[in-house]
């Protein structure tokens, strides 16, 4: 994949965040009125949402440490500078390799089907 490529992918999901978190900002209006976050406690709030992104953090971290061992038990070679990858679902990468530099998880990916 080219950088022209992989520059306007980054920029469609970019622009998909962006609009994700407008689509989230108008249902809270919509739900709980356009001023309601005026009157939250914002430190209260902040310091629940900072526990939640700590818990995805968590999560995460046993999610690939299960990947790992997984990848060991199967006999991966997950060692710095080894390719260690395991082939899963669409061919998309699973081991060490997934974790290259984006542009080399772009060339890994397999082309779309026609019609898809």
């Amino acid at each position: 994949m080219e950088d022209s490529e992989i520059t306007a992918k980054l920029e469609e999901l970019n622009k998909e965040f962006f609009e994700f978190c407008e689509e989230r900002q108008s249902e809270g209006a919509q739900t709980y009125g356009p001023v309601a976050f005026l009157r939250n406690d914002m430190f209260q709030y902040m310091m629940e949402e900072l526990a939640d992104l700590a818990n995805y953090a968590r999560f995460t971290y046993i999610k690939l440490r299960l990947m790992e061992e997984m990848a060991n038990a199967r006999g991966v070679d997950m060692s710095a500078g080894s390719i260690g990858e395991v082939r899963i679902d669409h061919g998309v990468p699973f081991g060490f390799a997934a974790f290259t530099g984006i542009s080399e998880i772009f060339n890994l990916l397999p082309e779309p089907e026609e019609g898809r």
